[in-house]
């Protein structure tokens, strides 16, 4: 067995449920593991909030175009990355807008305020408050951005015209 062949047993398994909802929850799983993932490197290697934001959405936006497209709404092409690339554009500034508010808000107070002493081994990082706060923020907002995300794809990227290609 190829590694190839290995790669698309999952896919092969994904494309069988026919609810493309359901598809989507688990892409948007593996999706939001890997935006997760590289916007918290950013923050960790230093990079301020919108460009760790920036990078981790273009990054993730690459990502997700294969995998929402392929998987999630059946298509293989190239025809609709300019509309996808539009969507995340929109929900970048969103999600921007929302770590910025939550950040000010004064919300992430209440995850910091938790009597940390019995909790020796954080005591040996130095955390910059600032960032565990956004990987708060981030962690609070995933959700309701990918549901919102999926929506916005649904309809305007991968709907299908009369011929059942996707439009764009």
């Amino acid at each position: 067995m190829t590694l190839k062949n290995i790669l698309h047993k999952p896919i092969d398994l994904l494309m069988k449920i026919k609810n493309p909802f359901i598809r989507f929850l688990f892409v948007g799983g593996i999706n939001t593991i890997v935006g997760y993932t590289l916007f918290i490197l950013c923050r960790w290697v230093g990079m301020q909030r919108a460009v760790a934001v920036l990078v981790s959405t273009v990054l993730g936006v690459l990502f997700n175009y294969h995998s929402t497209g392929k998987i999630v709404f059946d298509n293989k092409g190239y025809n609709v990355i300019v509309q996808f690339f539009i969507i995340y554009g929109i929900m970048y500034v969103v999600n921007l807008l929302e770590l910025h508010y939550l950040a000010e808000s004064g919300v992430y107070d209440f995850f910091f305020d938790i009597d940390r002493s019995h909790l020796n081994l954080l005591e040996k990082f130095s955390i910059d408050l600032s960032k565990a706060g956004d990987a708060i923020g981030q962690l609070l907002v995933v959700l309701p951005n990918a549901i919102v995300t999926f929506l916005l794809n649904k309809t305007f990227v991968f709907s299908k015209n009369k011929s059942g290609k996707a439009c764009g």
